[in-house]
């Protein structure tokens, strides 16, 4: 969005998801499998799954970090199953060079951009 656009408010909502969604890329079988819905879960699993969560949320704590540096206002919430990082004062491909630059997939994060004109203004 342009930074004098003064006909909408663009809304900026980071979604850091704990447990991605496995588009079957990768070929690998998501750890969470081996320990859900399973009638005799191994040690070794529930040790693959710790150590993918581990690796997950230092990789969501890196990002928030990122954007954090980057703009000071950002509302930021915690859910059940992601983190919620929302602004409506920074543009969001300002955001998402960020993150591409150190190395973060699209598929690491949601971004949900919404516009709302604002009141007397077409």
């Amino acid at each position: 969005m342009r930074q004098d656009n003064v006909t909408c408010v663009q809304r900026t909502r980071f979604l850091f998801h704990f447990f991605e969604k496995n588009n079957g890329s990768t070929g690998e079988r998501p750890p969470l499998d081996d320990i859900v819905k399973v009638k005799r879960v191994s040690a070794k699993a529930v040790r693959n799954f710790s150590e993918f969560l581990s690796s997950r949320l230092e990789r969501i704590a890196t990002m928030m970090e990122l954007l954090s540096e980057a703009h000071d206002d950002w509302a930021i919430t915690g859910k059940k199953d992601y983190i919620l990082m929302e602004t409506e004062t920074y543009d969001f491909n300002d955001a998402i060079k960020i993150l591409k630059e150190q190395g973060f997939e699209d598929s690491e994060f949601n971004l949900n951009v919404e516009y709302t004109r604002k009141w007397g203004v077409l």
